[in-house]
């Protein structure tokens, strides 16, 4: 196995990704190692056993979208000689609003040659009680997380893909739990105090500012600080809260009286209702009533490969 592996979801970006990975791969000169992923969850799979097989120095590039990343990071972290390398290939594309990703075979290249051109990242884990799920961006429960359930469960979003009408699907559903949506409560645990929350539209603890597709949901939020941030938003009427979502792409919902954020290495909540929940995007789980669930934060927990920009001498890496 090469220590260069190429990780690519052929269906992410609704075909995207395919044609991409086509392009590299008409320019790659250096000796490398290639996978497809079939199924959900076998990106994760794949980075696993290629960190467990090679003990050497390991660069892993996820060729798809948030999830296909969130995949293969789920399944190396805490692998110090592994790093991952992103070539942005999905719709939403979040990670590469906040994280380096290579735009070149060049940065690739002179990335795969040098070992310490990387940055050591936080992982969040949300730990109910049948299983913990990792995520990279973000993590929440709510409206978001119904809508994400209903569009990756309907039958139209296949064919509107093969049409290119992808958000289509997206925009559909979500003015449907626009007006089916039933508002939720939760009881924040601080060291200090218990918060109670009604009337909630979603709840999100971010890693990195970004969701959705480029909503800045999480404006404080770094990546590598330690702690991750919980935005709440209750007690709104349906009309503001589209207006909200439109402030959110610039970072300015926080204005808002019914939008409220809180900082921590932890987050303890108790659900009071049975809601819908997401990871990086992608379904998570069904809350249980009054049942715990707990967010929390996993320091330096795996490496992010960094492009190396032509003109940079040594290690330093322009971002």
């Amino acid at each position: 196995m090469s220590n260069v592996v190429f990780i690519v979801n052929e269906h992410a970006g609704r075909g995207r990704a395919k044609k991409i990975w086509a392009s590299w791969k008409e320019k790659i000169d250096f000796p490398y190692t290639s996978y497809v992923t079939e199924y959900r969850g076998h990106a994760t799979n794949i980075a696993r056993d290629c960190a467990l097989y090679n003990d050497e120095d390991l660069l892993i590039v996820a060729i798809g979208g948030d999830g296909t990343v969130h995949e293969i990071i789920s399944g190396v972290t805490h692998y110090n000689h592994v790093r991952v390398g992103v070539i942005s290939a999905g719709s939403g594309n979040d990670f590469g609003r906040t994280f380096s990703v290579f735009k070149t075979v060049e940065q690739l290249r002179n990335s795969a040659k040098n070992y310490y051109t990387y940055e050591k990242l936080d992982f969040g884990i949300l730990s109910t009680k049948e299983k913990d799920f990792g995520f990279v961006n973000n993590a929440g429960f709510g409206f978001d997380a119904k809508v994400v359930y209903s569009v990756n469960n309907s039958s139209w979003k296949k064919w509107l893909n093969v049409l290119g009408l992808g958000k289509i699907a997206y925009i559909l559903y979500l003015v449907k739990e626009l007006i089916t949506f039933t508002r939720f409560s939760f009881t924040l645990h601080t060291e200090k105090d218990e918060l109670k929350f009604d009337d909630v539209w979603f709840l999100v603890v971010c890693n990195q500012p970004y969701f959705g597709g480029g909503m800045k949901i999480s404006p404080s939020s770094h990546p590598n600080d330690q702690l991750i941030e919980m935005t709440i938003v209750n007690k709104l009427a349906k009309w503001k809260l589209l207006f909200i979502f439109g402030t959110v792409f610039f970072g300015k919902h926080t204005k808002f009286k019914e939008v409220k954020q809180f900082q921590a290495k932890n987050f303890k909540i108790t659900m009071h209702d049975q809601v819908f929940g997401h990871v990086d995007g992608e379904f998570s789980c069904l809350t249980d009533h009054n049942h715990r669930y707990t967010f929390s934060v996993q320091s330096k927990a795996w490496n992010l490969a960094k492009p190396i920009v032509k003109g940079v001498k040594n290690n330093e890496v322009k971002t």
